[in-house]
């Protein structure tokens, strides 16, 4: 397949990182996660479940922002509300009514929420589900499964940097799926675990009897136990993983999906535990942003009166089945794992058992982007209520086309000469190549 043209993203990333560590604001979305010199890097405007590059090309995406948008890109009545906010402002020095509209709808939707605090991003959230748990518990230690964020609470165990060292013995990790890893925690801590936090999920999904267990355990030890939903709410159900599992927590973390891509994000729990954050120091000038509170009143509405769930789930389990038919046919391993709405992608091939998993995603990526179609190595594959059959037929054809031809350079040995890599010293290369 020819090469895209990418030369206005090359262009613009040069500049970025002349100007932004990194080049990016979101470590994940940095060119080099997905398949640097055959891939798009910047996005010109979106629609639906399609976006366009700064080149022109258009794309099905499945990147979806990492997740915040579960509606799709420029949903009409979201951003309608947003516009209507717009014209009243923005933010203000004393309250707003969206306000109390828009956690009257999160109570209304989330199983465990009889209280909500705002925030703006996941991390604020998990954090300050720990700091009103310590809080509420007068204990100061926290049991930890999955990603929470970037803050020091979080980051103090792999610490790369700018981390005091006693922050480490004060978050301990444990197993997913694995009761007795969460047990030997609260043995090692007796009294002192304020709370249990985990991403419902995991990777792969939680096994029967699993949060269960740890509803039991908290219970138990008289801790809290935390949902951390950034990425589940919204997505699995309308309440979330706990409406979804059946398994109701003490406090949960929202983001992403609840404002359909709109910056806010909430603590939300029972009445006399969250009650404890009236005295607490959580708070920021932009919890009561009225843009995207409107955002989030418009989207609870459409999760409200329209079955876009039902929906989400279907399109994904046709378009996951239909990549792991394909994998098959061409002797590759199931590719999409745990929940097909927000399915991990993974890539193995028993025919190769030696070949680099890198090349093979390079490959995928690259080839995919180029038949318009972006997907994520390792990433979730989101899928929204704006995916089409259409988009779905596509994309599954596409993806045996590309799995089919890579089992043909595997077979051939030569997959490394079909690889479009480069490094930063080449992009001018790419650029006059495409």
């Amino acid at each position: 397949m020819a090469a895209l043209n990418l030369h206005k993203s090359f262009d613009l990333w040069q500049q970025a990182l002349a100007l932004i560590p990194g080049g990016s604001q979101t470590m994940s979305k940095r060119a080099k996660n997905f398949a640097y010199g055959a891939y798009p890097i910047y996005v010109d405007h979106a629609k639906g479940a399609h976006v366009w590059d700064v080149d022109g090309n258009e794309y099905i995406d499945y990147v979806m922002a990492l997740g915040p948008v579960t509606l799709g890109y420029r949903y009409p009545c979201v951003d309608q509300a947003i516009r209507d906010q717009l014209e009243k402002g923005i933010v203000f020095g004393l309250l707003s009514p969206i306000e109390v509209e828009a956690a009257r709808e999160l109570v209304d939707a989330i199983p465990c929420a009889e209280r909500v605090r705002f925030l703006k991003s996941g991390a604020e959230a998990t954090s300050a589900a720990v700091r009103i748990a310590r809080a509420f518990t007068g204990r100061q230690k926290v049991a930890s499964c999955g990603y929470h964020g970037w803050h020091d609470q979080w980051s103090a165990g792999r610490n790369d940097g700018g981390i005091p060292e006693i922050l480490k013995d004060y978050t301990i990790g444990f197993a997913f799926n694995d009761a007795s890893s969460a047990e030997k925690v609260f043995a090692a801590h007796p009294g002192e675990i304020a709370a249990a936090i985990i991403t419902p999920t995991g990777r792969g999904g939680p096994d029967p009897g699993y949060l269960e267990a740890l509803r039991k355990l908290t219970s138990k030890h008289g801790a809290l136990l935390i949902f951390d939903e950034i990425v589940t709410g919204f997505r699995l159900a309308r309440g979330g993983a706990q409406e979804y599992f059946g398994v109701v927590p003490d406090l949960a973390c929202f983001a992403k999906g609840m404002a359909n891509g709109m910056p806010v994000a909430a603590v939300v729990g029972r009445r006399d535990v969250m009650q404890k954050a009236e005295n607490l120091v959580i708070s920021t000038t932009y919890g009561g942003e009225a843009l995207s509170l409107a955002a989030l009143v418009a989207a609870c509405r459409e999760y409200r009166t329209k079955p876009v769930f039902k929906a989400i789930w279907q399109r994904a389990d046709q378009i996951a089945s239909g990549i792991d038919a394909a994998a098959q046919r061409h002797g590759f391993g199931k590719v999409c794992d745990s929940l097909s709405p927000m399915a991990t992608m993974q890539l193995t091939s028993a025919n190769h058992p030696d070949a680099d998993p890198q090349e093979m995603w390079f490959y995928v990526l690259q080839e995919c982007a180029s038949r318009g179609v972006l997907l994520r190595r390792g990433g979730c594959l989101f899928v929204t209520y704006s995916h089409s059959e259409e988009d779905a037929q596509k994309t599954v054809a596409v993806v045996d086309e590309v799995l089919r031809d890579l089992r043909t350079h595997l077979e051939k040995g030569d997959l490394a000469r079909e690889l479009r890599k480069c490094d930063e010293d080449q992009a001018d290369d790419i650029r006059a190549r495409t």
